[in-house]
């Protein structure tokens, strides 16, 4: 059984490279497995950071799986358009038949993709963007590293139900790296904003792997935001 433990408050820096004046709230993909449909606004560089420890639990051995640094670097190219380049710093616990190890701290492969918005919220339309990945190899940690690149696509819809509730569903694919059998992913969310720009949310997802294995989970937490200002550099919870 594994189990995913991702923290409450993940921290956010963000800051503008070419505005001419405030806009709207952030609407991070983080700390939440899904992702947003929101893209980052042209010439916005926006700087997603966090952590979050994954558990794989057969009797009494233990395999413990810690993202110290989750970092994603998200930059508006055009209206609608984003880069993005995600790097994640990793290291390996087991307790196996009351034996401790670990794994050096090493960076798993890095994955470069981007996000296109496709389109906008209209009545039972959902706000749809196409997000797409690919892991490549190298550079990263020996036990980390995969044989082959690993590329991943995922589709974040969201519905504005009221002005404080969202709705979002994500399904994709991803490859491993090592074989050419994909593995599925879906979850969905509800996201509601409460005043001084705190808001909760609660997610229910899933995996299905190469084996057919069906893996369900629940996330929840609390978020902060901020508007991003013209010129101004600002930690954000969220």
């Amino acid at each position: 059984m594994k189990t995913y433990l991702t923290p409450l408050l993940i921290i956010l820096v963000l800051f503008t490279l070419n505005a001419q004046e405030s806009i709207s709230p952030i609407q991070p993909d983080r700390p939440g497995l899904g992702e947003s449909s929101q893209v980052v606004p042209k010439k916005y560089l926006q700087i997603e950071m966090g952590g979050n420890l994954s558990i794989d639990a057969e009797g009494a051995d233990r395999l413990y799986e810690v993202a110290w640094n989750n970092t994603t670097l998200r930059y508006g190219l055009f209206e609608n358009f984003e880069l993005r380049l995600a790097i994640n710093l990793i290291q390996n616990y087991s307790i196996l038949q009351g034996v401790k190890e670990n794994s050096p701290l090493g960076f798993s492969p890095c994955s470069f993709g981007c996000k296109a918005k496709i389109t906008e919220q209209k009545g039972a339309i959902p706000r749809t963007s196409l997000l797409g990945y690919i892991a490549i190899p190298y550079p990263s940690a020996s036990f980390l590293k995969t044989s082959f690149i690993a590329p991943s696509i995922l589709v974040p819809m969201e519905w504005d139900l009221t002005d404080q509730l969202l709705f979002t569903v994500n399904t994709g694919v991803f490859w491993n790296g090592e074989d050419a059998i994909p593995d599925y992913f879906a979850s969905i969310g509800l996201d509601y904003a409460l005043p001084k720009n705190w808001g909760v949310f609660i997610e229910a997802y899933m995996n299905l792997d190469e084996n057919a294995l069906f893996l369900p989970g629940a996330n929840a937490g609390v978020r902060e935001s901020y508007p991003i200002y013209n010129s101004t550099c600002l930690p954000v919870l969220a």
